[in-house]
């Protein structure tokens, strides 16, 4: 009889051996044969899930998107305001070393845009934007919209630069970065509820 199989498990399975295979020896070393062999298995145990290294690389960026949401909650749970939003840039400048790793597959995953449209996966940088609006408009942001068009372009941009210049882009020196960035961008916001002051004093 046929082994059933959960599909979303073994995508997982691929995604974390996938990652290892890249950490390890780089991400040139991403095949379908490098990641069967690290997950102990033939080459069917992966193309039966994921077809193609351009898919092996999209399934590792799609499974860390989806902990990120989850990691991202966590950060901000219990803030507000500006705290909320200036905490939600600083995570998204992270530079742990799987985050620069997921970056240069990021980075590779987009190359390919021009000729696997379907290939790319366009939700993460959605549902970022509604993040950095959602934050923004807590955070008494007046214009709200451009805010999260401000911090996508900046975020972005961010994970091509660590991968661009690792060295370069310090956990200290972006921290900077989003903090004038927010501070720009929210300047004196009101707390969320509280009305800016008008007309002159008495």
């Amino acid at each position: 009889m046929p082994i059933d199989v959960d599909e979303t498990q073994r995508r997982k399975e691929i995604a974390q051996a996938t990652l290892a295979v890249a950490a390890r020896d780089g991400a040139r070393a991403i095949t379908i044969r490098a990641v069967a062999k690290e997950l102990g298995g033939s080459t069917a145990m992966v193309t039966n899930y994921v077809p193609t290294r351009m898919a092996l690389i999209s399934n590792a960026v799609r499974a860390a998107e989806s902990r990120w949401r989850t990691e991202l909650e966590d950060r901000v749970a219990g803030l507000s305001g500006k705290e909320r939003l200036r905490s939600t840039v600083e995570w998204y400048l992270s530079s742990e070393p799987e985050d620069l790793l997921l970056r240069a597959l990021w980075v590779e995953m987009l190359s390919t845009a021009h000729t696997d449209p379907a290939g790319v996966d366009r939700r993460e940088a959605h549902e970022s934007r509604q993040e950095f609006q959602d934050a923004a408009a807590a955070a008494g942001v007046p214009d709200a919209e451009l805010a999260a068009d401000v911090l996508s372009l900046l975020t972005h941009g961010y994970f091509v630069a660590t991968v661009e210049e690792p060295g370069y882009w310090t956990p200290e020196r972006a921290g900077r970065v989003a903090r004038a960035v927010v501070d720009a961008l929210a300047g004196d916001a009101p707390a969320p509820g509280r009305s800016q002051p008008t007309g002159k004093p008495a």
